[in-house]
């Protein structure tokens, strides 16, 4: 509405109403000027509001700012997902050739050379890249839709062929992807040995494969029997002044999410530990009355793999870990998928799944198995 007034204010004719009942005003026309008439006075102002916005330049950002705004006020997206989608949108585009150019003149050639260019000069994974893609998807629908471009995003990118050699591949390594057996009892044997809320955090992790951002949100009241229901998950985003607030959700990280854990006897033994040790507190893990972070948590995991002598590794990887110790203990695909808060076991085969074995006993399974 603002916008609206400004671009009318602009407006250096005369809105009147004729004695043929419809509404009149000119339009600038080079050096001269240009009648135009409408039924309505709505009409007449939404001609010229469309001239003058017309008349300016509509910058990329401009679209992609009114696009992820709209989306996060008509709450499809919560608000960490949209200042990723602006993180994003200055790592892709903040300094290539379409960053300063009007929208309206940016062909489909240009579109494809930029995104070739993008993926080349970033290096860009496949999976970068799909961030990359919902972003044009995103600004160039918006786009369309208030007619600021003829492109067919979705015929553009139906017609757009990539090879895959032209991503760039990461090599993950299985051995900084996942803790071997002995690595888990070295923390184990730590944890035990030092008792704090913090540490069978940790602990707890490798015994359920929580998110760590659900882990730090669990109340005495998710536990029922050998079941622990995950309702929440801690989020973080930036306010107006660009500054960090953390807050607990009320809603897991995906649908999926939204599940209820089998405990093992170890898992309960190690919640009964964790309420021994704060009987009180609104949360499980609180430290001088406030709850613990996740950040709190991955620190942690790093001091103790320095302590105990092995390879540095986030809690994620213990929640991998967990996943990969499911699968190698034959445990049923659909239950896997339960406890892991996945939508298929895909998901947790084709990232979460690695070889937690050292060299020597992957050695030793090799020689068993190949006997001739």
């Amino acid at each position: 509405m603002k916008r609206r007034k400004e671009l009318l204010e602009k407006h250096p004719y005369k809105i009147w109403r004729g004695k043929d009942e419809f509404w009149h005003t000119y339009l600038p026309n080079g050096n001269e000027r240009k009648p135009i008439k409408k039924k309505e006075k709505k009409a007449i102002e939404e001609a010229v509001i469309e001239f003058y916005k017309n008349q300016e330049e509509i910058f990329i950002e401009d679209v992609f700012n009114s696009w992820v705004t709209q989306k996060y006020e008509y709450k499809e997206i919560q608000k960490q997902t949209y200042d990723r989608y602006k993180t994003d949108f200055i790592r892709f585009f903040k300094d290539s050739s379409l960053y300063k150019k009007d929208i309206r003149k940016i062909t489909e050639e240009e579109l494809e050379e930029f995104i070739r260019k993008t993926i080349n000069d970033k290096q860009l994974s496949n999976k970068a890249y799909s961030g990359l893609r919902l972003l044009i998807i995103g600004i160039f629908k918006y786009a369309k839709k208030h007619k600021y471009t003829e492109i067919s995003i979705t015929n553009f990118f139906g017609d757009l062929e990539l090879p895959k050699k032209c991503f760039s591949k990461k090599v993950v390594l299985d051995k900084d992807s996942v803790f071997t057996d002995m690595e888990v009892e070295k923390i184990c044997s730590y944890i035990k040995e030092n008792e704090s809320l913090i540490n069978y955090g940790i602990l707890l992790t490798f015994q359920t494969g929580l998110r760590v951002g659900e882990l730090c949100t669990l109340k005495y009241s998710d536990i029922h029997g050998n079941k622990l229901s995950v309702r929440r998950t801690e989020i973080r985003y930036k306010d107006e002044n660009d500054n960090y607030i953390i807050e607990v959700r009320e809603s897991p990280k995906t649908d999926a999410g939204n599940r209820d854990i089998i405990l093992n006897s170890n898992a309960q033994k190690t919640l009964k530990e964790i309420r021994r040790l704060n009987p009180f507190g609104e949360f499980m893990f609180m430290r001088n009355g406030q709850r613990i972070k996740e950040k709190a948590f991955g620190n942690k995991i790093t001091k103790i793999c320095q302590y105990v002598g092995i390879k540095e590794r986030s809690m994620h990887k213990a929640r991998k870990t967990y996943a990969t110790k499911l699968i190698n203990g034959g445990v049923d695909e659909s239950l896997i998928i339960k406890q892991m808060g996945h939508t298929s076991i895909d998901c947790t085969k084709n990232y979460y799944y690695f070889n937690n074995k050292t060299d020597e006993e992957a050695a030793m399974q090799i020689e068993r198995a190949i006997s001739y």
